[in-house]
């Protein structure tokens, strides 16, 4: 996969089948929209996606902080995945967001590109007032000879499947819809950072993770995960959340996972957490005891978990 971070970067010399829109997280529907696109493509053409960064909500929504669901590589490492040819990662800004319906398609519809097929999903839009991608394609199609196409929208126990939806279900604690809605587990990934030692103290030694600030976090708890180190998954539980029982005045979100039988020292290394299922919301313990026994309790339904998740499979 070629990646261009303008518009004006992308050349083709030959004809191609074009898609464009966020692909926040790159979930079913996404997939969907895109194993379309290199189904059009197919021996005859190349395939090219145009995506924005940063997202338009973030740049145009002053008031309201925009979480994402995939930080920007993680949207390259999943887009790779599908088989797209050409990724034109383009910076969305506020002038930019002025920019006329009109005149960004005939920029992108320039000759250069030789675009031939037009792929849009059913709620995409572009330009200033943010009108319909698949109704606007539609109007220059018999000028510049361009098909469009507009794929349904793909649904999930009579749910439709966006970036949305599955940001509402993670922060309501649905991981298991969230990660069937993506096709994959939802991930928070970074670099294992010095926490204050209390985990260790119980017996329960914890990694505290640095993630990224603009990645979406889901709601406070105690989750089965499985994390991916060096290329090996262990399995543990993971805590996000404010440590109530034993934090008096810092109110900042923390997220420490103990992963079961492990015994290395990775401060300072990197790790992924695939979040697999929430065992319970965050609670305040009387005291540092009854929250210990607590733990003991969520190990034990953790490991309960997994012992199911495996027989069952």
């Amino acid at each position: 996969m070629k990646i261009y971070s303008l518009i004006d970067e992308f050349s083709s010399l030959c004809p191609c089948v074009f898609t464009l829109g966020i692909f926040d997280g790159v979930h079913i529907g996404h997939q969907k929209i895109i194993k379309n696109l290199i189904l059009k493509s197919q021996k005859k053409y190349c395939s090219v996606l145009l995506t924005f960064y940063p997202h338009p909500k973030e740049i145009l929504n002053y008031d309201k902080k925009f979480f994402y669901l995939n930080t920007l590589s993680e949207r390259i490492y999943n887009l790779k995945k599908t088989g797209v040819e050409h990724l034109i990662i383009h910076p969305f800004t506020e002038n930019f967001s002025k920019l006329r319906t009109k005149d960004f398609l005939k920029k992108i519809l320039h000759p250069k590109y030789k675009i031939r097929k037009v792929i849009t999903g059913y709620d995409s839009h572009i330009g200033k007032k943010r009108v319909n991608s698949y109704e606007e394609f539609q109007k220059l199609s018999h000028i510049y000879g361009v098909k469009v196409y507009q794929i349904n929208p793909y649904k999930l126990r009579k749910k439709i499947v966006s970036s949305t939806h599955i940001r509402e279900s993670l922060l309501l604690g649905n991981i298991q819809w969230a990660n069937q809605a993506l096709g994959y587990y939802y991930t928070l990934s970074g670099n294992v950072i010095q926490g204050k030692g209390i985990g260790r103290m119980m017996n329960f030694p914890t990694a505290n993770l640095k993630v990224n600030s603009k990645k979406l976090i889901p709601k406070k708890g105690v989750y089965a995960v499985k994390i991916n180190y060096s290329n090996n998954i262990y399995l543990g539980m993971l805590n996000i959340g404010i440590n109530p029982t034993i934090e008096k005045k810092n109110k900042r979100i923390k997220i420490e996972v103990h992963i079961f039988n492990f015994f290395e020292n990775i401060y300072g290394k990197k790790i992924d957490i695939l979040m697999i299922h929430i065992i319970r919301e965050e609670k305040k313990f009387n005291s540092i005891q009854e929250l210990k026994k607590q733990i003991c309790i969520d190990k034990m339904n953790i490991q309960k978990f997994f012992s199911r998740e495996k027989t069952n499979r």
